[in-house]
């Protein structure tokens, strides 16, 4: 699995990444199809980032946002 952490582009380089999961990762968080997060992509429960370029979408979820989502859900 491969993981994409983004660095904040600041002056001052904090120890801070933010981990990011293509949609086949983050099924694979939640044992679930990929399909089930582009769903909850589109009804807007799930939460993603589009680090897409020249109008192409290109969708992760960030990791705090894919446990925001189990944290909700957790009874």
């Amino acid at each position: 699995m491969s993981i994409i952490t983004m660095a904040p582009k600041s002056a001052h380089r904090t120890e801070e990444t933010v981990r990011l999961y293509t949609a086949v990762e983050a099924a694979g968080r939640l044992g679930v199809s990929d399909d089930y997060i582009y769903a909850r992509q589109k009804d807007h429960s799930l939460r993603v980032v589009d680090i897409g370029t020249n109008g192409r979408k290109k969708l992760r979820v960030r990791a705090d946002d894919l446990q925001a989502y189990i944290d909700a859900r957790t009874a």
